[in-house]
């Protein structure tokens, strides 16, 4: 009798744990492309189909949800899809979006600091780090800061 029970609650343990069905997770953080062509599906799984493709590599996008080995995302313009986790990398990219056509990059967290590159729209730097209104990127092996409402993906 002993050894029935035994077994009876090694089982309902198992079955419970291993073959609940799986649910979608949500998230918040930013991660990177990391193919040259990454193909954002309507769901998570190669069956469903292709909403849109990224042409770039670094895109810094926003993982949203996560299910199984597949993360939802949404891009710099608010669209969302799904992309297998194979294809983001948690290096850190920012990405230039701002109103204005140019984007000065500083040598320092001020405006009256000497400016480093002036970045188009669109531009991806390498994320070094922020505080409250900066953030230092690297673009093209140069270290600059900017202000972060110009940049997606802090």
């Amino acid at each position: 009798m002993k050894n029935f029970v035994t077994i009876s609650l090694f089982l309902i343990f198992f079955c419970k744990n291993n073959f609940a069905a799986k649910q979608v997770e949500e998230k918040d953080f930013f991660a990177s492309l990391r193919a040259s062509e990454t193909n954002v599906r309507a769901g998570p799984g190669q069956q469903y189909p292709i909403k849109f493709i990224f042409k770039a590599k670094s895109v810094p996008v926003r993982v949203i949800s996560e299910y199984d080995n597949w993360n939802e995302i949404e891009d710099f313009e608010g669209q969302t899809g799904w992309v297998s986790q194979s294809l983001l990398t948690k290096k850190r990219n920012l990405m230039i979006k701002s109103p204005q056509q140019l984007t000065n990059m500083y040598s320092k967290s001020n405006e009256k600091s000497r400016v480093v590159f002036r970045l188009e729209n669109y531009v991806i730097g390498e994320y070094l780090g922020c505080n409250d209104e900066w953030c230092i990127i690297k673009v093209k092996d140069k270290k600059g800061w900017v202000r972060k409402n110009s940049l997606y993906g802090w």
